[in-house]
């Protein structure tokens, strides 16, 4: 959940604060003169008045700035369980255990109902190592039926299209 409005008001009712707090500090270095205990004290109080803006502006901007990097220790979204691991049927598949590698897919898809990846990889495996476009149809149509967004059945329409183009490549010499 983003707190973006929230520390930008605070943001814009310190920045008040802090340019007088500046503006201060900077006319009394400037206009300080006399002796030297005069010039001192007036260095002093313009650098504790521009240290104090700065302190004032130091929060807000830190939480501007780590608002957006903390997704990365701690993320926003939760998973309710773990996430499908693909890479026992993918390693099965650079093994040329074809089968072996869809039922692993077949088994992501069945665990993860919501999930495209599986759908391409089955028909990947069906077009380019296994030389059968039924069964990647067959596999695409039970795909889209399975489906509940748009966006992922048109993304699996456009997948299936350029993976069929697949096969009848041939290699270039």
């Amino acid at each position: 959940m983003s707190n973006y409005p929230q520390i930008v008001r605070s943001l814009v009712r310190r920045v008040l604060f802090a340019v007088v707090c500046f503006a201060l500090g900077f006319f009394v270095l400037f206009r300080t003169g006399g002796s030297m205990l005069e010039g001192y004290a007036g260095g002093l109080m313009g650098c504790a008045c521009i240290i104090a803006g700065a302190i004032v502006l130091a929060f807000p901007l830190a939480r501007l700035l780590s608002e957006s990097s903390g997704g990365l220790f701690y993320p926003g979204r939760r998973f309710d369980r773990p996430q499908p691991m693909y890479s026992i049927p993918q390693a099965k598949r650079q093994k040329g255990q074809y089968e072996e590698a869809i039922d692993g897919f077949e088994q992501i898809a069945v665990d993860y109902p919501d999930e495209v990846q599986p759908y391409i990889e089955m028909m990947d495996i069906a077009i380019v190592n296994l030389k059968d476009p039924g069964r990647a149809n067959a596999i695409y149509l039970r795909g889209v039926s399975a489906m509940k967004k748009n966006e992922d059945k048109e993304t699996l329409a456009r997948m299936f299209t350029a993976i069929r183009t697949r096969l009848n490549a041939r290699p270039s010499n």
